[in-house]
């Protein structure tokens, strides 16, 4: 199928090539947050055929924007993963998520929803300049196993990872409780003494969580 081109010689066209199809975007949110298999795709974008799904990853795939590996034994599966391309847009899939958050409203019944999202949210708002240098271990609760997210402050702006790895407080909670804390809409002694989290380590320092985020921050 010949590629659809916009008659115009601008890069804002150029990129609305690239993907604006339906669908695209979305495989590119998937994966940044890691590299992921065909069937994990296919299960995480609910809606999508696998039709289209199998013509959205060969458009990516030819145009540089994903790569195609096949992981060792006993794995032996393959998956997609971001090229440099591909990661290069990240940036500015942070920026639509910010954008995007002024139309974000309560989920229609049936919404499907993945607390990893809630990751991309965390990195979009996360402070670039000096935050409170305190570590946190946040393990979002899911219907399997909590999914682990690691906030730090520092000199160097906030950095939100995937892993478990030693925190000064450890905190286990729903992902709207996460959200109201970081947005203040929820205080930390409220949290606390309704039981909406439970918590270990420097509980006093989950007042300088939203001092790790800027919630005005624009797409830039």
């Amino acid at each position: 199928m010949k590629s659809f081109r916009y008659p115009q010689s601008c890069p804002v066209a150029r990129a609305a090539e690239v993907i604006g199809e339906r669908w695209t975007l979305l495989i590119i949110r998937e994966l940044a947050l890691g590299p992921q298999r065909f069937s994990d795709l296919r299960e995480r974008l609910s809606g999508v055929s696998s039709s289209v799904l199998t013509a959205r990853i060969n458009g990516l795939l030819e145009k540089g924007l994903i790569t195609r590996e096949q992981l060792d034994p006993p794995a032996a599966s393959t998956v997609y993963r971001l090229s440099d391309s591909g990661q290069a847009l990240v940036p500015v899939l942070l920026g639509l998520v910010r954008w995007g958050a002024r139309y974000f409203s309560s989920p229609h019944p049936g919404d499907h929803f993945e607390p990893d999202w809630l990751r991309l949210g965390l990195l979009a708002y996360s402070r670039r300049e000096a935050t409170p240098a305190h570590t946190y271990a946040i393990r979002i609760q899911t219907p399997g196993k909590p999914l682990p997210v690691r906030v730090a402050g520092g000199r160097g702006g906030t950095t939100v990872t995937l892993d478990d790895g030693p925190a000064e407080l450890t905190i286990t909670l729903e992902p709207s409780v996460l959200m109201g804390l970081v947005t203040g809409a929820i205080h930390p002694s409220e949290a606390l003494a309704g039981g909406k989290l439970s918590a270990e380590g420097r509980v006093e320092i989950l007042e300088k969580l939203p001092e790790l985020f800027d919630l005005n921050a624009d797409s830039t």
